[in-house]
């Protein structure tokens, strides 16, 4: 299986602008009956990245590579050309909704949010004035090293909103693996030359698809959004079993981390006219399931009504 990691670790200034490698807490918005679920189960879910988004925000990082592959004549024709036909195709794939399950990897994500009391998000898990949102606060370093020593080896970081950035990153990794691919096909043709072509291609496209989920428009900066992804290796003894959950509809693929309680560092209830009631019920949920000890925070962010 790839470790994506050490492909990370090629271009160090990308590494950094997704993750600054300091210790933070993650906060996971849900409902109250999901909250309830995870809590009482002690797992939550990476869900299939293909199904959880619109058709939009999975194209926008396809076309994103795409445009730029064009504004840089530079690059070596006979490797982008490959690449720029492999993103042409998954985004005609995605826009036309044809079937590809025959892909070595699924990439299975969950998101959080740097900020514990934000409004936006909050307006997504809450219904009118009585019925609110809830996140839990996990501890980022804890949840990692928990994560990697069960085999959920991932990539993790803030999701990159300004198209400025983005460029940058995108750019970084094509003249990473350009000069590599550059040094071996001007150089002298030997058997394993060919391999090594291939190599670097497939390195390329790996490289790109998993950046490509750390990329969105924009208009969802508020958000302030932090994605660990899990690449979920077919016929490898990484791979994790999924199962199905559904979803407005639509039949989700997802895979559960049981996650160890003291990465739970607190939980955090939204905007409501009750708030008293509501956060005496927490603090009794809580402990009912051993998680007593927890931080409950109530929202600042004032009612209009």
């Amino acid at each position: 299986m790839i470790n994506y990691d050490n492909l990370l670790k090629k271009i160090p200034r990308v590494k950094k602008i997704l993750d600054d490698g300091s210790n933070s807490i993650l906060y996971h918005y849900t409902k109250p009956e999901k909250l309830l679920s995870i809590l009482e189960s002690g797992t939550i879910r990476f869900s299939n990245a293909l199904y959880l988004n619109d058709k939009e925000e999975v194209t926008y990082s396809y076309k994103l590579i795409l445009n730029l592959i064009d504004e840089m004549p530079n690059l070596n024709q006979d490797l982008f050309k490959r690449i720029k036909s492999h993103f042409h195709t998954k985004y005609t794939n995605i826009i036309s909704g044809a079937d590809n399950f025959d892909n070595k990897y699924e990439y299975y994500t969950i998101s959080f949010s740097t900020e514990s009391d934000n409004l936006t998000l909050w307006n997504n898990y809450s219904k009118g004035q009585t019925y609110t949102g809830y996140n839990i606060g996990f501890c980022k370093k804890d949840m990692i090293s928990d994560m990697e020593k069960i085999g959920f080896n991932s990539v993790y970081g803030s999701v990159i909103y300004q198209q400025e950035k983005q460029i940058t990153v995108l750019k970084l990794i094509f003249e990473k693996w350009n000069k590599q691919y550059e040094k071996i096909f001007s150089g002298a043709k030997t058997k394993s030359t060919s391999n090594k072509l291939a190599d670097i291609f497939f390195e390329l496209v790996d490289i790109l698809s998993v950046i490509s989920l750390f990329f969105k428009n924009p208009h969802f900066k508020d958000e302030k959004e932090y994605r660990i992804i899990f690449i979920n290796s077919f016929g490898s003894n990484f791979a994790k079993q999924t199962k199905i959950c559904e979803k407005n509809g639509l039949f989700i693929p997802y895979i559960e981390y049981r996650f160890l309680k003291k990465t739970v560092n607190s939980i955090n209830i939204g905007p409501t006219l009750e708030e008293n009631i509501f956060y005496t019920s927490t603090c009794r949920m809580l402990s009912n399931f051993g998680y007593g000890s927890k931080t409950v925070n109530r929202s600042k962010i004032p009612l209009r009504y």
